[in-house]
């Protein structure tokens, strides 16, 4: 039985076949392209959109209960406890409540609404709920305490009577040993949630990658069969439509693995540039406020000046290790000759050290250093008896209300690094986000552009056959 002409054996059935290879794997090269496109979008918006912000707002309740910690220290210091009870709701126009109370009252709920979000990630995570519910009636307690602390001390003189000392003192073992550590957990664990997220996407997109070229590849070896069989059986040298769709196929197979390779990298950037500095120096800058407010500690209630003493030390240690200092009198004289630092400051000195730059890590040490200078003046003077200088020396000499400018001075550096590593992360996953648009169109019109070339340089062969 003759074998018909467009049966699998002949001439028009191989040219088939090898132009059928071909759009195979074109379909393939797009669903791939397709895949790994979603998973790049997908990585980007968990970086851009929800878990990265989402770890820098919950990163940020340690840093808004510290901040509370400093304002409540900072009034029973200053005296200013009436401004802190005035209810002008009920007291009436003559009472003015005062900023540090509006600033105590706003850090709270940063800390409420962090809290909250962390409970809503973790709706079947029973320890990570438990502890929101925990931090949230901690919160309340720790309220009450303040109050009453500042009822008591309430009236004439600068000194807290020892009541109020006492509800002080129960506020701050509230905050030390039950509050922060519960904030620092639940702080850890959307750090390690969001970089569990990141490795999946940024591996999903490499995978996606290489399912791409793999994709290409194959397109490409159809094609060449295509083109080869087609000069060899027809004596044909070149067929001008499916050149032209090969280079096509080429040149969407390098944009395509490309553009998955730079999103890779620019996921990389979001994370390691701007969401991993932006947490740890958020953490950083929680411990300096921290250590600012323990100073502040030993003038309000001078007994347990060595505990706040080893505390200041073991934050300070945190924020810049120095090893050979085992108290604050040798850490003090270590930071002025030392150069071989650790801890989170230590660690970005020694990065920055092959690219010194102006405003770089250099100038927070050199603001770090004035401020533990003024640590060491406050600190003699409370270690001496002299409360009332110690108090006017560890704040603002114009405005007390307001901590030391020199205090201020290291804590804008740290806010001007955290910003800027934020915006770093946004802009990273605008860009890729930007960069990804034309993916949603340019594969699909390339295939149809490249298919339509494939049957326009085969057609003329199979038609010779009709």
């Amino acid at each position: 039985m003759p074998v018909k002409p467009w049966g699998a054996g002949t001439v028009a059935g191989r040219v088939r076949a090898l132009a059928a290879l071909a759009l195979l794997a074109l379909a393939v090269l797009v669903a791939s392209a397709y895949a790994a496109v979603g998973d790049a979008r997908e990585g980007v918006r968990t970086l851009g959109e929800r878990e990265g912000p989402l770890a820098e707002s919950i990163g940020d309740m340690y840093l808004a209960l510290t901040d509370m910690d400093a304002q409540v220290t900072r009034v029973l210091l200053t005296g200013g406890e009436a401004g802190w009870l005035c209810a002008p709701e009920t007291a009436g126009a003559g009472c003015e409540r005062s900023g540090a109370r509006y600033a105590y009252d706003i850090r709270r709920e940063d800390a409420q609404r962090a809290a909250l979000s962390a409970a809503r990630t973790g709706r079947t995570d029973g320890p990570r709920m438990r502890t929101v519910q925990s931090l949230l009636n901690g919160l309340h307690e720790y309220d009450r305490h303040v109050q009453a602390a500042m009822a008591a001390a309430a009236g004439p003189g600068t000194q807290p009577p020892p009541e109020a000392v006492r509800e002080y003192r129960a506020a701050t073992a509230l905050m030390t040993r039950e509050l922060l550590p519960k904030a620092s957990n639940l702080a850890a664990a959307e750090t390690a949630d969001v970089t569990t997220a990141y490795r999946e996407g940024r591996s999903s997109v490499l995978a996606g990658r290489l399912r791409v070229l793999g994709a290409g590849l194959a397109l490409l070896a159809a094609m060449a069969s295509l083109q080869v069989y087609l000069a060899r059986r027809f004596r044909r040298l070149v067929s001008l439509p499916l050149a032209v769709a090969l280079v096509g196929a080429l040149a969407l197979t390098a944009t395509l693995s490309a553009r998955l390779t730079t999103e890779a990298e620019r996921l990389r950037t979001a994370k390691r540039t701007g969401l991993d500095p932006a947490l740890d120096l958020t953490r950083v800058r929680a411990l300096g406020t921290g250590m600012y407010t323990d100073r502040a500690r030993q003038i309000l209630d001078p007994d347990n000046a060595d505990r706040y003493d080893r505390r200041y030390l073991d934050k300070s240690q945190t924020i810049l290790y120095v090893a050979e200092a085992s108290d604050l009198d040798a850490y003090y004289r270590a930071l002025g000759r030392s150069t071989d630092f650790g801890g989170h400051l230590g660690r970005r000195a020694r990065r920055d050290l092959p690219h010194p730059r102006a405003g770089g890590t250099g100038d927070l040490l050199a603001a770090y250093r004035n401020y533990q200078d003024l640590d060491r003046t406050v600190r003699g003077l409370a270690g001496d008896g002299r409360l009332d200088r110690a108090a006017r020396a560890h704040l603002d000499p114009r405005w007390r209300h307001l901590p030391h400018p020199a205090f201020r001075a290291y804590d804008r550096e740290l806010d001007a690094r955290i910003s800027h590593h934020q915006a770093h992360r946004v802009h990273a996953a605008l860009e890729a986000e930007r960069a990804l648009r034309p993916m949603t169109w340019l594969p699909p019109v390339a295939a149809l552009a490249i298919g339509a070339l494939i049957v326009a340089g085969i057609w003329p062969r199979l038609a010779e056959y009709r």
